[in-house]
């Protein structure tokens, strides 16, 4: 039988939105599906990462903005090859111009799908601008440019799709992961800790970018006040991004050096997560923050923003407050004095559709529809 040729674009670093697309391949059926990852940006690391796994890589490095008929003619030879699906993974509307080159050369499912519930970019000016090309395109956009829209959560999806797509006709899909691999395991955290000097101590942690999104200022506050009260406290900080040398600088001058740990981009963010006491998201906006889904999944309590999606929300260890830094500093400073209980929540992760060994089946479903 044929396989289903699936083009998965775009992909450009080590993102959430990479991480899925590559999730979604390991566990996919090879015998009836082929995977090929439209790469927008070179990173030798990553595309040995992908061609090691067994799917393919095509380039699009052309920029749509600076360079629109190299882009045209590099997304045109990509499209061409005879895809029978095109999964277009959005945050923002920047251009509809991968949309209509789609529709262009005839790709029979042309999936657009929202990860996202806001737009990126630290200075507020070029925020702005931003977000008034998000919202002009948004109004432009028109349900015949796409075959099937797709969102993380309804947040995601009001927020790419606007008035312009009918409710019924947006599928809800699970950012799921493999629950199994972020699973408690006492032995992996001990080991992990001493490898990070971390014996001892309690835990605040964090994994993504340093962005605006992730709001790693709010974070460095809270730590500033619990450090003060709590002297065995150290903060945890998983990820890359740009702005990460502004966090830096605010450890530096806080005095906090030595307690902050920078771990960078990292493969062993399971283990990672093990080593932690408490996660903390004190996100801007999120898509949904599949980063909670695998902080629950390792037993972890969490505390999150109110503006994470409640979707992403599957177990008790949840906590959601406002982003007021004593409520923050007061819940930590609490349960610096708990004893460490980290319960097995897989079958709670499983049961609510975020465990992608069961999940794949009906992203599979809907590639073949």
């Amino acid at each position: 039988m044929k396989k289903i040729r699936v083009l998965q674009f775009p992909i450009s670093m080590n993102s959430g939105v990479t991480q899925y697309a590559m999730n979604n391949w390991k566990f996919i059926s090879k015998d009836d599906f082929q995977f090929d990852f439209a790469m927008v940006r070179e990173n030798a690391v990553l595309e040995a990462e992908i061609k090691r796994m067994g799917a393919g890589v095509k380039h699009i490095f052309a920029s749509a903005d600076r360079d629109r008929e190299t882009y045209i003619r590099e997304a045109g030879a990509t499209l061409s090859e005879g895809y029978d699906v095109v999964h277009l993974h959005t945050s923002f509307w920047k251009r509809l111009l991968i949309e209509e080159l789609a529709v262009q050369y005839h790709v029979p499912k042309i999936i657009v799908h929202s990860h996202s519930a806001f737009v990126e970019g630290a200075d507020p000016l070029i925020r702005q601008n931003m977000l008034r090309v998000h919202l002009e395109l948004r109004e432009q956009f028109n349900p015949s440019l796409a075959t099937d829209f797709w969102a993380c959560s309804k947040a995601a999806a009001d927020w790419l799709f606007g008035d312009q797509i009918p409710r019924e006709k947006i599928k809800i899909l699970k950012n799921a992961i493999d629950a199994g691999q972020y699973r408690f395991d006492r032995q992996i955290r001990e080991r992990t800790r001493k490898s990070l000097g971390l014996d001892g101590k309690f835990v605040m942690g964090h994994v993504g970018r340093f962005a605006f999104a992730k709001n790693h200022e709010f974070l460095m506050e809270v730590f500033r006040e619990v450090s003060r009260a709590e002297p065995e406290v150290v903060l945890l900080l998983v990820g890359a991004g740009p702005l990460e040398s502004d966090i830096q600088k605010k450890a530096e001058q806080a005095g906090l050096s030595n307690r902050v740990i920078f771990a960078g981009q990292r493969k062993d963010v399971p283990a990672l997560l093990q080593t932690m006491d408490v996660f903390c998201l004190p996100s801007r906006f999120e898509g949904l923050g599949i980063v909670l889904v695998e902080a629950q999944a390792a037993g972890l309590p969490c505390l999150i923003s109110q503006a994470v999606p409640e979707e992403g929300v599957l177990t008790d260890l949840v906590t959601r407050l406002p982003l007021e830094r004593n409520l923050w500093v007061e819940k930590i400073r609490g349960l610096c004095h708990e004893d460490l209980i980290r319960p097995d929540t897989l079958r709670a992760i499983t049961d609510a559709g975020y465990n992608i060994k069961y999940q794949i089946r009906e992203i599979e479903r809907l590639y073949r529809e």
